[in-house]
């Protein structure tokens, strides 16, 4: 069973603002509004916010976090009153932020950084589903009548990838693991792995809280992908922490995993 969810509350202020731009058929305040919602959930499962203010703004390119920007800067091409879409890249997004994706900016194991943001969108959608339900947020006409459209849209694009029975998983890296090493952002290879993971997110929201000690380390260093996640054990034992996300995944694609409490500091 998911764990229990919480009422939309704004924790924001000051930290999430939303340029006035071509936003289209809305308000200014309704996109606030969104994005403001899904920072909650997703800031809220990290257990802590980002590090620097998160500035968003529209523009007609992909969505996008600038690199090497504080306070960070986010942009997204969504417009109108789509919502979901709006809820599906902002939290992709900010999923790069808090993670630090502009530490290191490549190494060959980025596409588990990408996965990740792939299955944060996932995630916030279903949560939302839930969320403005129960406790709709302000500023949205409608809002309540709507909130299952996340669930119906998050839906959606989990039958766009080719779900995968655990057992089967570590030949599927096998065979995937070279192009995801060449090309971070195939979004057909990510999914498939985002909704492998997704109902144990959706279980254990704290999960999250691991994935916030990524990129505190030099990946290029990592030959392997299970080298990657034993550096990951690693940086959580240091900080006294059960390192439960790493082993997870490790124990998933059956990789075999060095001790982390021995494995020598980056």
């Amino acid at each position: 069973m998911a764990a229990p969810y919480t009422v939309w509350a704004s924790n924001v202020e000051g930290l999430l603002t939303v340029a006035n731009g071509n936003w289209g058929a809305t308000s200014l305040a309704a996109v606030r509004a969104v994005l403001g919602s899904a920072y909650d959930i997703l800031t809220n499962a990290f257990g802590t916010g980002p590090d620097a203010p998160v500035r968003v703004a529209r523009w007609d390119q992909g969505p996008r976090t600038l690199h090497d920007n504080r306070p960070y800067e986010i942009r997204l091409n969504a417009r109108d009153r789509y919502w979901c879409q709006y809820v599906y890249q902002f939290s992709h997004e900010l999923c790069h932020v808090m993670v630090g994706f502009d530490r290191y900016k490549v190494h060959r194991h980025k596409w588990f950084e990408e996965t990740l943001c792939e299955l944060a969108s996932l995630f916030v959608l279903y949560r939302l589903a839930a969320v403005w339900d129960e406790a709709p947020p302000p500023d949205i006409i409608g809002v309540q009548d709507f909130a299952s459209n996340h669930r119906t849209y998050a839906d959606d694009i989990q039958t766009k990838y080719r779900t995968i029975v655990d057992g089967h998983l570590p030949e599927w890296l096998t065979r995937n693991i070279e192009s995801l090493e060449a090309d971070p952002c195939r979004r057909d290879l990510n999914g498939v792995v985002a909704v492998s993971l997704l109902d144990r997110f959706r279980e254990d929201p704290s999960l999250w809280r691991d994935c916030g000690s990524l990129s505190q380390w030099d990946p290029s260093r990592d030959a392997t992908f299970a080298d990657y996640l034993d550096s990951w054990a690693a940086c959580l034992s240091r900080k006294g922490r059960p390192a439960r996300a790493p082993i997870m995944v490790e124990e998933m694609f059956q990789l075999e995993s060095a001790d982390a409490s021995t494995k020598a500091a980056p």
